[in-house]
């Protein structure tokens, strides 16, 4: 007689002392970790990143294509000064947006500059996360609490997942990571 193991069984993994989900239902969707790893500036690690979508992908170009809501999970190993991300993000927008599109992203980049403000510091184990939900837009949590509105445009969650996906990371090593390069 055979045993089978079926694939509910949920497996945990402990990142740098961050426990981090296999998989995880948000907004009635069972989204699967594509990668986790750790993001350093300079020697130091700073933060635990791991992504979620409803299945793998390869690429940031992959991720923005597969359809359903996304979520980018991001804590603190150390306490973490959030104006580097905000100034990654802001580039990544300019990078990537249009002219034409630039003037519809205002909003949402004075939007994202007041969510910074007020969280200038992720203190240890603090945990913020980032949403991409389709009828919504970026949402951005820090613990449980919503952050400024929901960013609708699209270009917003794509210049958000550049930041650790993109051509020019964070953190080369941790882009790879939430790739599932390694």
């Amino acid at each position: 007689m055979a045993l089978a193991v079926g694939s509910a069984l949920s497996v945990t993994l402990d990142i740098s002392g961050v426990k981090v989900e296999d998989t995880l239902t948000i907004y009635n969707n069972k989204l699967v970790l594509n990668g986790a790893g750790v993001v350093f500036s300079g020697k130091a690690p700073q933060y635990v990143a791991h992504i979620y979508a409803k299945s793998k992908f390869k690429s940031l170009d992959t991720l923005i294509a597969s359809p359903g809501p996304k979520r980018l999970v991001l804590t603190a190993i150390k306490e973490v000064d959030t104006a580097p991300i905000v100034k990654m993000f802001n580039r990544s927008v300019e990078a990537t947006a249009s002219r034409t599109d630039m003037a519809k992203l205002i909003p949402g980049l004075v939007n994202i500059g007041n969510i910074f403000k007020a969280n200038t510091v992720l203190k240890s184990g603090e945990i913020m996360t980032v949403d991409w939900i389709p009828i919504t837009g970026m949402v951005i949590y820090v613990g449980t609490k919503m952050q400024g509105n929901p960013m609708r445009e699209p270009e917003f969650f794509r210049a958000a997942m550049a930041v650790w996906m993109g051509d020019s990371p964070a953190d080369a090593q941790a882009r790879a990571a939430l790739l599932g390069q390694i």
